[in-house]
């Protein structure tokens, strides 16, 4: 039957909802199972083109192992009946000439777009085959070349391929004055204008003092967290949870 066509802000609110009614479907409006498998192979090389995903991606394909695959239409409505969607969730196998990775990803099933991903290498050499927290790009990018400008960057890059504008990206050091006491925050302060007179940059200052006490994006892996929020014209925001390292990038609806 005809579905109200949802905003992503509504899309966003539904999928997070508690109150929302899910079921598994055979197929969706506009994919069956082939059909949305082919179709998240062809976003991800759209997300390479775009800047989201290094050029390892151009040339992933997906694996003959179809045990290691699966992909679900689930049907969203909401308590009221009037807000309803189909989205995939996917989860397979994909090869690229030095790797087999697994794709965990949100398919929308009226845009195509991926509305959600994470990728993790697939490695015999770790507990059932996944080597966790690793998201897999560029193999050369060691932990200390990712950056908070490369943070903002996909973030930015992941919102136009979903028509969104980029309204804000908080890493965690930028989080300091909202977490710590008045006593602390006084000290922090202190630390901070140390450092600018060194000749540190005061974005600087707070990034160092920040790790310095454990107020940092940085994760155990070297990975660098953010929180996203996207404007979608005068419809609202869509808050997203991005993280880069070394590995990759995973990037995920947040509340």
């Amino acid at each position: 039957t005809s579905q109200t066509e949802l905003s992503m802000v509504e899309k966003a609110e539904l999928f997070l909802s508690a109150d929302a009614s899910t079921t598994v479907l055979e197929k969706g409006k506009n994919y069956d199972v082939p059909g949305s498998l082919a179709k998240a192979e062809e976003e991800l090389g759209t997300l390479c083109e775009m800047g989201v995903l290094d050029e390892t991606f151009r040339t992933a394909k997906m694996t003959e192992d179809n045990a290691e695959q699966s992909a679900d239409p689930i049907f969203y409505i909401d308590p009221s009946g009037e807000k309803s969607m189909i989205i995939w969730m996917l989860n397979f196998q994909m090869d690229t000439e030095e790797d087999r990775l697994i794709l965990e990803a949100v398919l929308d099933d009226e845009t195509g777009k991926l509305l959600e991903l994470g990728i993790q290498e697939w490695s015999e050499d770790y507990g059932n085959g996944i080597r966790s927290g690793a998201v897999a790009t560029d193999s050369d990018v060691t932990d200390s070349d990712v950056t908070d400008s490369d943070v903002a960057g996909r973030a930015q890059k992941f919102g136009s391929y979903l028509g969104l504008t980029t309204e804000r990206v908080t890493q965690s050091w930028e989080l300091a004055d909202a977490i710590l006491s008045d006593g602390d925050r006084t000290a922090y302060e202190n630390q901070v204008h140390l450092y600018e007179k060194k000749g540190y940059t005061e974005d600087d200052a707070r990034r160092l003092v920040s790790e310095e006490w454990g107020i940092s994006d940085r994760n155990p892996d070297g990975s660098r967290t953010a929180q996203v929020v996207y404007r979608e014209g005068d419809k609202g925001e869509v808050n997203y949870y991005l993280r880069l390292g070394s590995s990759g990038l995973a990037i995920y609806f947040a509340l």
